[in-house]
This record gives C-alpha cells, structure tokens and sequence, in this order.
C-alpha cells in the first residue's frame, strides 16, 4: 500500500513510518526541512517537501497514494483557534486529492505537558 504522512518526522509519525516500511508499505513523508529529509530517506520514505498550509502541496502528496495519516498539527496554543481552521483546511485538501475507496485517517491528541501539583480529579 502506497501511503503519505503528514507529520512523518514527528514524536508519533517517526515510529508510524518505520512501521509501515518493516510492514511492506511505501511510505511518502511530508517535511518541511533538510533535516526533516534527511530522515525520512534514512528510514527508506520518499520525501515531499512543503508544510500543512500549502494546500496544493498537501494535493500533490495525497495524488496517487492509497491512504493518507495525517498526524501534523501546529501546537501553538496561543493561535489555536487559527491552527484548528487551518486544520480543517488542510484535511479537506488531502482528501479531495484522494481517488474512492482510499482512505484518509484523521488523528487527534492532547499536547503533552507538565506542571506542578495542583487539584486532582478523584
């Protein structure tokens, strides 16, 4: 299965792409940077260069693919109502470039922070 990921050099999309290779699937990962690229060919992914606001960008990357996992979301929490619109923006291109019967999976999660004590839920 030929598959593009978004967020592909991230905390989770790190080990999903080396999954998906150990498993067989051709993987494509986005990436915005050299670094970014350099990993993804060290896991043996294609590379697609571009980010999660260039909506043409996330098109050609879906274009041909049989699924799309899109894990990137920009966790900066002052803008996040801007972030969440740019979000769907983005879900809504990967998947108008996607043939029926392909698959777009559309993850979600909480940033993951710490903080000092504070009341607990009991």
């Amino acid at each position: 299965m030929r598959i593009f990921v978004t967020g592909a050099t991230g905390f989770i999309g790190t080990e999903l792409v080396k999954e998906l290779i150990e498993a067989g699937h051709k993987v494509r990962g986005l990436t915005r940077s050299d670094a970014g690229a350099e990993q993804l060919k060290a896991a043996g992914a294609e590379i697609h260069r571009g980010d999660m606001q260039n909506l043409d960008s996330l098109r050609n990357g879906a274009t041909s693919m049989d699924a799309v996992i899109n894990l990137a979301f920009d966790h900066d929490m002052s803008n996040f109502a801007r972030n969440a619109e740019n979000e769907m923006k983005a879900i809504e291109a990967l998947g108008s470039a996607l043939e029926p019967g392909k698959v777009l999976l559309v993850t979600s999660g909480v940033a993951i922070t710490s903080g000092g004590p504070g009341p607990t839920c009991g």
